[in-house]
Formats: structure tokens, sequence, C-alpha cells
């Protein structure tokens, strides 16, 4: 029986074809599920596009949400004390200080003579140390829109009886507001004394203005 010759060169030929078929497949595979993976990335990158206007929106709309600034006030501070005994025993023995008027903040009381707007100078015939006292008062929690309106005119440089008397909505400030003002007015016209009385009376009265210093 007669021995067939196997022929190398086709063998090689033919090993080749099938070396290049799978690697043109190996190419091909590999560049489909390369793009299939740039498809989710670019879809990705677009939903994210798509939510950040809404969340730059959301954001800006809660930056629009702010409560009432406090109001800056300067008290002119003689002291602090522990009790109001000990505050009321200290202006009775100073005759300066007839006009002053104990803040109660917390558990400590201050003894302050005036109540400014604007920086002043405090050295000018004063006989006891003293200094500028820089507060902050806020009416936030305050219900009463009466007594927002008398801690927001205190705001005012020129304060007097005339400027009281001058007001033509007075329903819309506490109904005491005339006496209070009268009463101060009897043993001082100057300004920052009656805004002092005017706001320490009030303070008493209204647990919702809060003050910072």
């Amino acid at each position: 029986m007669p021995i067939r010759r196997r022929n190398p060169r086709k063998k090689v030929i033919l090993a080749g074809i099938q070396g290049l078929v799978i690697g043109v497949v190996g190419v091909l595979l590999f560049g489909f599920i390369l793009n299939m993976s740039n498809d989710k990335k670019v879809e990705e990158q677009a939903q994210e596009q798509v939510s950040t206007p809404t969340n730059e929106k959301e954001t800006d709309e809660k930056v629009e949400v702010t409560g009432e600034a406090a109001l800056p006030f300067k008290a002119k501070q003689y002291g602090m004390f522990t009790s109001k005994e000990s505050a009321m025993s200290f202006i009775s023995t100073q005759p300066s200080l007839e006009k002053a008027s104990i803040v109660r903040i917390g558990n400590e009381f201050y003894v302050w003579s005036e109540l400014f707007v604007n920086e002043v100078s405090t050295s000018e015939g004063d006989v006891l140390p003293t200094f500028l006292k820089t507060i902050n008062i806020s009416t936030n929690a305050c219900a009463d829109p009466k007594v927002k309106n008398i801690i927001n005119i205190l705001q005012e440089e020129k304060l007097s009886k005339n400027y009281f008397d001058s007001i033509a909505k007075k329903e819309n400030y506490p109904d005491d507001m005339m006496n209070i003002v009268t009463a101060v007015s009897t043993f001082s016209d100057v300004s920052s004394v009656i805004r002092l009385h005017v706001f320490t009376h009030y303070l008493e009265q209204n647990d919702c203005l809060k003050l910072n210093f």
C-alpha cells in the first residue's frame, strides 16, 4: 500500500491563515468591547451634566433663604457684676452714674450709661474707667412685630421725645412706648441715654430679644 507524503508547506500556510483569522477576530472583539465601554462612559457623563444644573439651582435657592440681620449697637460700659444688688451698690456710690442702667444677660449684670449706634469717644469727661462694648441685638425670635419695630427704631441716630411724638402710626409700636419715653425724658434728653433706657425696658419684658457680644 503506497504511503502518502504530507505536504509541510500546505500545513504551514494553513496554520498561518488560522493565526491571521484568530488575530483579526481578537482585534475586532477588543474594539467592540472598548467601544461599548466608551459609550457607557459618555452616557454617564451626559447624565451628570443633566443633573448638575438642578443641584446648582437647589443650592442657590437655599442660599437665598436667610434670617434677619442682627442690629449693631455700642454700649458705654463701666463694669460687670455677678448680682443685681452689687451692680446697684456700685451705681449708688458713683454720682456720675445716676442715669446709668443695669442690663442683665444670663447670670451677669452690666452697668451701662449710654447706648450708641456709631463709634464715639469715651475718654472725655469720664471719671471712672470705661469702654465701648459692641453688641448685636437680634429680634428673629420675636413673634410680635411691635417688639421688632421698637428695636429697629432705636437705630435712629437722633432720638428724642419729639421724635417719638412725631411717629404717625404709634399703634405699630408697644402700647407703653410713649409712657417710657416720657419718663426717661424727665431726667435726660440725650439720645444715647433715651436709647439705653427704652432698650433695657423692652429687653426685660421680652425673652425673644437676643444679645451677642
